[in-house]
């Protein structure tokens, strides 16, 4: 028979083995839920139909944009596509026709261009996707004066929607 006084200890350790079933299973289930979740390869991004939609036009986008051509990317662009340039004036914020002027301003004074993405993450939530990327690359652009070389590295968020079975950008081309 147990005394009163060896009970306690008995209690500790089955709550002590309790809580380290109760870790094991814990680390097992999100070992296995992370081993179920397939990534695009060479991406952070979910591995689903739609996920590779999206990012299959962020590469034509990144393709196009690299060969200069303005009238390839207007094509990927929705007509409702509005950038607010993320300053706080209106100023600089423009719409579809505004895009079409700002590209092709850029794209002649553009002497040439490395731009690489790499995709963070993506959601999709009914007709539209948000992309998370970080932007490297660098350009030389022809100036009035002189040619200038400028490098770029930042975060980026693309937003598009679905436009029937195709996906275009509304915003951060």
């Amino acid at each position: 028979m147990r005394s009163a006084m060896t009970s306690p200890p008995d209690h500790r350790r089955h709550w002590a083995g309790a809580a380290l079933g109760v870790a094991w299973l814990a680390l097992f289930q999100s070992a296995a839920g992370c081993a179920h979740q397939r990534l695009v390869p060479g991406t952070q991004v979910v591995d689903t139909e739609d996920n590779r939609a999206v990012l299959g036009v962020m590469e034509q986008y990144r393709q196009r944009l690299i060969e200069k051509n303005v009238e390839g990317l207007l094509l990927l662009a929705s007509d409702r596509y509005f950038e607010d340039s993320g300053t706080p004036s209106a100023v600089d914020d423009y719409g579809y026709d505004g895009l079409k002027f700002v590209l092709a301003n850029r794209m002649t004074r553009l002497r040439s261009i490395r731009y690489d993405i790499q995709y963070r993450g993506a959601k999709v939530d009914g007709n539209r996707a948000e992309v998370e990327a970080f932007l490297s690359g660098a350009f030389e652009l022809i100036g009035e004066s002189r040619e200038s070389y400028r490098r770029i590295g930042d975060h980026h968020r693309f937003v598009l929607e679905r436009h029937g079975d195709k996906w275009k950008f509304i915003s951060g081309m």
